[in-house]
């Protein structure tokens, strides 16, 4: 069966800002307080990972992630309020989308075999 599919990102000067890579890596952080279970579980490594949280900050107005040292407690990682709003916004972006999909079936019908 034949699907209309759209993937969307946001790119700074031709590179990758915010997508679903990261947007995945920032909720694995919110359940798991760790940027090294997150990565774990999207199976990437911590330093792929720690790369992107650092593009993240970088690219933002406001840090995305806080990273705590590890020490006698461990260390941990926390996503911010700035995050929540970007994590919302993209979530709403998505929505977006799959009602688009949803109303853009003209060119499915074309496509479909009679």
């Amino acid at each position: 069966m034949k699907q209309l599919k759209i993937k969307c990102w946001i790119e700074e000067d031709g590179e990758k800002f915010y997508g679903p890579g990261p947007h995945i890596l920032l909720k694995e952080i919110q359940k798991e307080g760790s940027l090294s279970k997150a990565a774990e579980k999207m199976q990437l490594s911590y330093k792929k990972a720690w790369e992107m949280v650092q593009r993240l900050n970088l690219g933002s107005n406001h840090n995305l992630v806080n990273l705590k040292k590890g020490g006698q407690h461990g260390g941990g990682a926390e996503i911010t309020p700035h995050a929540f709003q970007i994590m919302s916004a993209y979530e709403l972006l998505q929505d977006k989308i799959k009602e688009l999909i949803k109303a853009e079936d003209e060119l499915m019908k074309v496509l479909k075999k009679d």
